[in-house]
């Protein structure tokens, strides 16, 4: 049958550049979903470009006429230097060796690469642009001729091998889709694991449960375990099983090796139950498992690690000890791909505006929470090509079905978040709160992060565009303490969950302390491994103290309640 069009589910698994639906905190994907479906403000936004190129012509002239040129060349065939490559989408043989098809694909490229050279050749402000850089990504993505069936050859090799067959069953596939939310293809097989039998199944008990949260703390796997406890803070607006992905193959169990005494927390799923429960009710949260924590461990200080919007949680949670006179409670601070400085831009700095955040608290209110379907979608259109489009040309145009993998398994176990989180979150944003000196109130306490002298790890991830590593780094001034930046080399999820024993890791470290991002990684150096081995020696140094691993779980204040993963994983919202 020749190769299909559009990577497998499984290939492109292992590229996190391409895992769609892979979320950071999620919050960019509300603003996307709320930009989308506001038809005010992508029509703003157009205008803008439009304005802006009447007022200054000359550079889009200049570039529509290259583009022209090489629409020209692409239709008398030529093969010049200048012209485009066809890209993992046009991998099937017809489309480099069928002239038609050759020319179609060509010219679809040049086409493209003509309006974005027009776009970049443009004067606007940086949010514009990347406002518009999202609607044009997404005609363009539309646009490919590989969306077509059977002009698509690897689709009209299908249909004629099956009869038709591959179409009938692509529209089964499209009818189903269509009827239940977020409506777009699937890009996993979701009944191909059980959380709690082929994922999240590392050994451990539910010792804590919250409005908003269970504890969970694992079994050690070691005889002796570290002397001060390790509490994983994972995203509110994701499952925390990416940390515990596989069987005796997950970071967690990497941990447990290691002799951490490991607790992270589980997150509830909310509806319209938790509506009102915002930043303080997760901080609050928060604080009650950090003390519980304390208690099993029998420890005085406990390792704070806080994951992607779990990372901003942490933040504001151990802000509010330092501004009340308690961090001595915390060893240290660990920050994982969480952004807490959007003066800089990023694309979570350009969807952001008073409008877009009325629109999604608009949506968000009448329900009581953001809906995962929104979140979904958020995601997909922000990476149109791998969110969406590959996933049409499998499942409906080839009619195959979605493949398996963990990962993007995980991926697609989306969770609502209550609508007074996603206010706060918003709202932390748009005031750029973290950053500046007097705008962040935590539990009614004002909070300076200045005032946190604990030392603290911060990670960034060096192709993540949900939390780019660039805005990971700028958290180091907002800390009054002394912080490591390391950058992992990869994707947001990736960098998160694969485990140490991977042979294919990488990650950066240097000792420029310099404001600027690219000074520090310019004297930077590159290490073979992963960066989960450079924190457990960072952790190591600092608390090196060990004891016998307890006999059982919990304490007599905290029994267990439940064995692990508990409860709240299960809930799922789509």
């Amino acid at each position: 049958m020749g190769e299909v069009a559009a990577m497998s589910t499984e290939q492109r698994a292992d590229d996190d550049d391409v895992v769609p639906g892979v979320a950071g905190g999620g919050f960019d994907a509300v603003l996307a979903s709320s930009m989308l479906h506001s038809a005010r403000i992508p029509a703003k936004t157009a205008a803008r470009v439009v304005g802006a190129i009447l007022r200054t012509p000359r550079p889009a002239a200049r570039r529509l006429g290259r583009g022209l040129l090489r629409q020209l060349a692409v239709g008398l065939g030529r093969d010049e230097d200048d012209l485009p490559k066809l890209d993992r989408r046009f991998a099937d043989p017809a489309w480099h060796g069928n002239p038609v098809l050759r020319r179609l694909a060509m010219s679809y490229l040049a086409w493209a690469d003509a309006v974005n050279d027009v776009l970049t050749g443009t004067p606007l402000d940086w949010q514009t642009r990347q406002r518009a850089t999202l609607l044009l990504d997404n005609l363009v993505a539309a646009a490919a001729p590989t969306n077509v069936p059977l002009v698509n050859p690897a689709s009209a090799k299908q249909a004629w091998d099956t009869g038709g067959g591959s179409l009938l069953r692509g529209l089964r596939q499209f009818l189903h889709d269509l009827r239940r939310p977020p409506r777009l293809p699937a890009f996993v097989d979701s009944s191909a694991y059980t959380v709690g039998k082929d994922l999240a199944v590392t050994p451990g008990a539910v010792v804590q449960r919250g409005e908003v949260a269970e504890l969970i703390q694992y079994a050690p796997a070691a005889e002796r375990v570290d002397q001060v406890p390790v509490l994983m803070v994972a995203s509110p607006v994701n499952k925390y099983y990416l940390l515990d992905l596989g069987p005796g193959r997950s970071v967690v169990s990497a941990l447990q090796t290691a002799g951490r005494q490991a607790f992270i927390t589980s997150w509830i799923n909310p509806d319209e139950r938790q509506r009102d429960i915002g930043l303080d009710g997760y901080v609050q949260a928060l604080l009650d498992m950090l003390d519980a924590v304390r208690d099993i461990a029998g420890s005085p200080r406990v390792h704070l690690l806080g994951l992607c919007a779990g990372g901003m949680i942490s933040l504001a949670a151990a802000g509010y000890l330092a501004a009340t006179g308690r961090q001595e409670g915390l060893a240290t601070l660990s920050l994982g791909v969480a952004v807490a400085d959007f003066a800089h831009g990023g694309l979570v700095g350009a969807l952001m505006d008073e409008e877009t955040a009325v629109v999604a608290g608009r949506r968000a209110s009448r329900r009581g929470y953001v809906a995962a379907a929104d979140t979904a979608a958020g995601f997909a259109w922000i990476r149109p090509d791998e969110g969406v489009w590959m996933n049409v040309v499998n499942n409906y145009l080839l009619g195959q079905s979605p493949g398996r993998s963990e990962l993007l398994f995980w991926a697609a176990d989306y969770t609502n978040m209550t609508a007074r989180l996603g206010e706060d979150m918003l709202g932390l944003q748009l005031r750029n709160s973290f950053a500046n000196t007097g705008a962040l109130r935590v539990l009614d306490v004002p909070v300076d992060l200045r005032r946190l002298t604990l030392d603290s790890y911060l990670l960034g991830a060096s192709t993540d565009h949900i939390m780019p590593w660039a805005d990971c780094y700028r958290t180091r001034a907002l800390l009054g303490g002394t912080s490591r930046f390391v950058l992992a080399t990869g994707g947001h999820a990736k960098v998160l969950g694969v485990p140490p024993v991977s042979p294919r890791l990488r990650y950066r470290t240097g000792t420029s302390d310099s404001a600027d991002p690219a000074e520090w990684l310019d004297t930077s150096i590159e290490h073979q491994g992963s960066w989960w081995e450079d924190w457990s020696s960072w952790i190591t140094s600092h608390t090196p103290e060990t004891r016998p691993a307890p006999a059982r779980l919990g304490s007599s204040t905290y029994p267990p309640l439940a064995d692990a993963p508990g409860e709240l994983v299960h809930r799922r919202a789509l």
